[in-house]
Parts: structure tokens; C-alpha cells; sequence
């Protein structure tokens, strides 16, 4: 009870900026929200960025918020990201394509259950179903990291290391092969693809055709990522959400009171991962495939959401930093997109884009606070001369 109230203070005393204004954080909050989508609307329309740079950020975006959980809230280096993003999208691809069971399996299935299974039997799961089992898959594999970490008393950085290692090997023998194409299978947004064409050619005109596909995406990701946030919010309001909120703060005194440090990192890591898992389905389901690399690099974008977001949006609240990370992962795809618009790069030109791109977000805070640093020892100069 007393980690949940002291967390209860630290919240309350987070909701107003402090200042000369006395508007609450949220207000502030809102403010640059606003400003922040209308300056990246405005790069947009001037660069001729396609929109679908949005709905890559969206498909993306919960891999940032699993970041800010292991790296903010929990103070973990989690490296793992860049195995369980991989795996989620193996299990929605196998599960979306369609595998078949060897006669072995369906035979041990007919033993310890009720199910009959004829052989050669092709086991199909809903789209909608594979956001859920790629969670699981991906809080496995954040339970892994957890599992060497607190087992073995292995360093969490050399953990997740270890694990995102050994998840090429399981995200290669959930796939079969290299690659699944998932072009001719329902997905997620497949229900959706004819409606909205239909609707933006009726209201906008035939130059909407092409753009409607990825109106689909940002419409469905908006959805699925709004709802996962506001499931979030609530978590980490809950009991065990504080706790280990408090955990991350100050491991020492959660242990005084009772509570184990250990199962919070465990929970943590989890759902870390399987937020990092569910956004690799929604990649696969956006891109039309899955690929064995695909994880390549996932945890520096997830690190360059949450430091543009924080950048950017200037969180005061739990609440309010899961919605910047999401935002950050926006304003960095886009970003991304713009570079290319703007200089006309070739697609093989992609990963020296990206990694200016992070090098960017992750320079500007130093950048700027140095900055700070001399604008303050100016006006000392000055206020000294005078």
C-alpha cells in the first residue's frame, strides 16, 4: 500500500508544469501535441511525403512504447526488442498463411485431446487472433531476458543480447524459411481495402485510389495502437503498475516494503516484448511479408521514438510518455520519409538514412542543452559586466 501511495504523490505532484504559468501538464501537454501534428503536416504537404509514412509509424509504434517501459520505467537495457519484433511477426505469418501439421503431431493431438485431426491437417487462425499470440510469442521472449537476468545473475544488457541472438534461430524455425508472403492472405486490413477505396474516390475524386490502401492502414493502426495505449494507462494505475513503477525508482525500497523487485522486472520485460511482438504482426500484415531480418535495428528506432517524443512533447505523466513514444515513432518514420523525398535517395540508400535520422534525435537533446548551457553563461557574462 505504501509503494501504490507514494507513487499516487509522485503523480499528483507531476500534473502542473512548473513555471510562470499555471496551466496543468495535460494543457501544456495538448499544446505541443497540436503543434507537433501541424508542423509535421505542413513537412508533409511541402516535401510531397506520402502518407503512408504514417502508417508505418503506427504499424511501429508500440515497439517505441515497449522501449520507454524497459529503458525509462523500468531502467533496463533491454536489447531483446530486436528478437521478439521478429518473432511476433513469424507467429502472424505462419498463423496467417497457414502451416500444415505432420502426422506425428496430429497424432499426438488425437491422443491428449479430444480433437480428431485427419492427417495433413492445415491449421489457419483468424488475422485479428495473430495481434494476441504474437504478444504471447513476444512476451516469451521477454521473459527469457528476465529469466537469465534474475536466474543467473547475468547483466540485463548481456541478457537481452543473448536472447536477441538466439531468436534468429526460433524466428527461423517458426517461419520454415527466410521469407512468407502473406500478399494473397486475408489480413487485418483486408476487410477494409475495398470500403475505403469506394469511399475516397465517391468523396475526393479518383486521385484517391491509389492512397486509399494506405488511408486503411492509418485508420486500422490508429485503432489497434489507441487501444492498446488506453489498456496501458490503465495497467500502470493498477497495484502492480505502480509497483513496478516504483520498482525502476528505487528497487531498495520496494524490496523494504514487501513487494518483489524481481517479478516486476519479469512482468516488465514481458510486456515490453510482447508489445514489440504484437507491432511485428502489424508490420507483416502492413509490408504483405515477413522476413527473417526484419528485427534488424528495432531497438535504435524504438530508442529514437522515445527520445524525440520526450524531446518533442515534454511528458509529465506515465500516460502522457506512452502517447510521446507512439508520437516520436511518427515523427521519426516520417523524418525518415522526408530525407528520402527531399534528397531523392535510391531504397538502397536506406540504412545510412535511418541511422543519420536516430543520430539526430538521439544528438539534439545534448545539443540542445548545451546550447542552454551557453545562452546561461552569456547572461551571467553579461549580468556580471554590467
Amino acid at each position: 500500500m505504501a509503494v501504490t501511495d507514494s507513487a499516487n504523490t509522485s503523480v499528483a505532484q507531476a500534473k502542473t508544469t512548473p513555471g510562470t504559468s499555471s496551466l496543468p501538464s495535460g494543457v501544456w501537454f495538448l499544446i505541443r501535441f497540436i503543434a507537433v501534428a501541424a508542423v509535421t503536416w505542413f513537412v508533409m504537404s511541402r516535401a510531397n511525403v506520402n502518407i503512408g509514412a504514417i502508417g508505418q509509424g503506427l504499424g511501429l509504434a508500440l515497439v517505441g512504447v515497449g522501449v520507454y517501459i524497459t529503458f525509462r520505467v523500468l531502467n533496463f537495457p533491454d536489447l531483446s526488442v530486436d528478437g521478439s519484433f521478429p518473432i511476433g511477426g513469424a507467429v502472424a505469418a505462419t498463423f496467417i498463411a497457414g502451416f500444415e501439421l505432420s502426422d506425428v503431431t496430429v497424432d499426438l493431438i488425437s491422443r491428449v485431446t479430444p480433437f480428431v485431426l485427419e492427417p495433413g491437417t492445415t491449421i489457419r487462425v483468424m488475422a485479428e487472433l495473430t495481434l494476441l499470440l504474437s504478444f504471447i510469442a513476444g512476451a516469451l521472449t521477454g521473459l527469457a531476458t528476465a529469466l537469465i537476468h534474475v536466474t543467473f545473475k547475468i547483466e540485463g544488457l548481456l541478457a537481452s543480447i543473448i536472447v536477441a541472438t538466439g531468436a534468429y534461430t526460433i524466428t527461423l524455425r517458426t517461419m520454415g524459411t527466410s521469407n512468407i508472403p502473406l500478399l494473397n492472405e486475408r489480413t487485418i486490413l483486408t476487410p477494409y481495402e475495398d470500403g475505403m477505396q469506394a469511399f475516397l474516390v465517391g468523396t475526393f475524386g479518383d486521385e484517391w485510389r491509389r492512397q486509399s490502401n494506405n488511408m486503411v492502414e492509418i485508420v486500422v493502426f490508429l485503432i489497434v495502437v489507441g487501444v492498446v495505449l488506453a489498456i496501458l494507462n490503465w495497467f500502470f494505475r493498477t497495484e502492480i503498475g505502480l509497483t513496478l513503477r516504483a520498482a525502476g525508482r528505487n528497487a531498495q525500497m520496494v524490496r523494504a516494503l514487501g513487494a518483489d523487485d524481481k517479478r516486476m522486472i519479469v512482468i516488465g520485460l514481458m510486456v515490453s516484448n510482447g508489445l514489440a511482438g504484437m507491432a511485428g504482426a502489424l508490420a507483416v500484415q502492413q509490408l504483405g511479408f515477413a522476413d527473417v531480418q526484419m528485427g534488424v535495428g528495432m531497438i535504435i528506432r524504438g530508442l529514437a521514438a522515445v527520445m524525440i517524443g520526450e524531446v518533442l512533447l515534454r511528458p509529465k505523466t506515465v500516460g502522457q510518455a506512452i502517447v510521446a513514444a507512439s508520437v516520436g515513432m511518427l515523427v521519426f518514420e516520417i523524418s525518415r520519409a522526408w530525407v528520402f523525398a527531399a534528397l531523392d535517395l535510391n531504397a538502397s540508400d536506406v540504412r545510412l538514412v535511418s541511422a543519420l535520422v536516430v543520430l539526430s534525435a538521439l544528438a539534439a537533446p545534448n545539443i540542445a542543452q548545451r546550447y542552454r548551457d551557453w545562452r546561461r553563461r552569456q547572461q551571467a557574462t553579461a549580468g556580471g559586466a554590467s
